[in-house]
């Protein structure tokens, strides 16, 4: 055969049907009707006839070809199979893109980011894979095995640290699955652990005060605490008091999802932990808080900022807490988050409204919202839409008009227990 060359396998004209050029010794040049120019090494492993590619010229060149060419001959040499070895490579390199920590990651952008889940939930999901790639970050996912993740584990609990043994088993367990589904694993290890690990003590509710007469003690120590900056911390806790959110939506609150005349606070569906836009009633006494607001941060995006665009801290309202006197820890007096279990508790022992008007308030999930859940699903999977009109054009709260009397309601009784009065007539009106 003609010995190959540069210039030859270039001016090689493209014809209606491919053809080889090649120099005797296995290696050959195929030149295919579009134009492409594709290596091939053809030899003999087992008594079969095998090819091996090299590329394409011009971006593999003769001499590379060459000495891919002597690569396989050599592993020929040696019993192997070069096409083998190749493919055995190929899938050692792909195990090792797919690392715990590359996974977790894509992980974090493509299922938490793009889901638009909360900012805290991210946060902790990456401080969770922070902890877990020190042990087992730069591990092939394929090739990790319940007991290295067991031996990582092991390390955290013999801290005593029950609970986040079982949050990084949780997040792990989510990469793995995730993996699953991209093929870059075939089993979730974290499975097989549930047994293997101390379970965690059952969690301490959040404190929260419930009886009337301390209430109201919290609510005057609120009135009088010197806190800073014009009072900003002092009218934060009365809002969170009056309107029952969490305390993550309350600092994060901007003026623009205040509507003052229409007395509604809408908070945006990605602020909120289930996701849904929320809706607060606004009571007399919270638009009075609103206005003396206006004169500290009206200036702001945030309601709660000592700068344009940083909201406050969210340890702020804890530390005020204990300023005040009140442990916030587990088991504790009281907390930011607590308000919300002081509200419900007093307005559900005074039974005065509904449970799911209370619920809904909380933006909690009642049993009538996941049975509507329910039927929505299956509504939308026949391809129907909402039945109720009405809801489906405005998108309105559940028992508004009793949450507006609610919330009335409960910042008066808020005045009351903060005089030294248990008690405070319902009004029939919002007004």
């Amino acid at each position: 055969m003609e010995e190959l060359s540069d210039t030859k396998i270039r001016n090689a004209k493209p014809a209606d049907k491919e053809y080889t050029l090649a120099d005797g010794q296995g290696l050959s040049v195929v030149v295919r009707p579009n134009g492409t120019r594709l290596w091939l090494y053809r030899y003999r492993f087992g008594g079969k006839r095998k090819n091996l590619s090299f590329g394409t010229f011009p971006g593999v060149g003769l001499k590379s070809a060459r000495e891919k060419r002597h690569d396989a001959e050599k592993l020929l040499d040696q019993g192997q199979d070069p096409a083998a070895v190749r493919e055995a490579q190929r899938k050692d390199d792909e195990k090792q893109k797919h690392t715990f920590r590359t996974v977790g990651e894509e992980w974090v952008s493509k299922k938490l980011e793009k889901e638009n889940k909360a900012k805290a939930t991210i946060k902790r999901e990456r401080w969770n894979l922070g902890q877990l790639n020190r042990e087992i970050g730069d591990r092939p996912l394929c090739e990790i095995e319940p007991p290295d993740l067991l031996t990582a584990m092991r390390r955290v609990e013999a801290r005593g640290r029950y609970y986040t043994v079982g949050r990084l088993r949780s997040t792990a367990s989510r990469v793995f699955q995730f993996g699953i589904g991209a093929s870059y694993c075939s089993s979730d290890p974290t499975r097989d652990l549930k047994h293997a690990l101390t379970k965690a003590p059952k969690a301490n509710p959040r404190p929260a005060l419930t009886d009337p007469d301390e209430v109201g003690d919290l609510m005057r120590r609120i009135e009088v605490y010197d806190a800073k900056n014009g009072g900003l911390v002092r009218y934060a806790l009365k809002l969170i008091a009056l309107t029952m959110v969490r305390p993550g939506e309350l600092r994060l609150a901007e003026w623009t999802e205040f509507d003052e005349a229409n007395r509604v606070w809408l908070i945006p569906a990605e602020k909120m932990k289930m996701r849904d836009d929320h809706e607060v009633p606004l009571s007399r006494q919270a638009l009075a808080i609103l206005l003396k607001l206006r004169q500290l941060s009206g200036r702001c995006r945030y309601l709660f900022s000592y700068d344009d665009d940083v909201p406050m801290s969210d340890n702020t309202l804890n530390k005020a807490l204990r300023i005040m006197g009140y442990d916030t820890g587990p088991g504790g007096d009281h907390c930011a988050h607590g308000f919300r279990s002081t509200a419900s508790t007093l307005l559900n022992e005074e039974g005065a409204f509904d449970g799911d008007v209370v619920e809904s308030q909380l933006a909690h999930s009642t049993e009538e919202k996941k049975r509507r859940r329910r039927d929505e699903v299956v509504r939308r999977q026949l391809g129907k839409g909402d039945k109720n009109k009405i809801r489906s054009i405005y998108n309105r709260a559940e028992y508004w008009t009793e949450r507006v009397r609610l919330m009335q309601h409960w910042a008066d009784r808020l005045d009351s227990l903060r005089d030294g009065r248990r008690t405070v007539l319902l009004s029939r009106s919002a007004a």
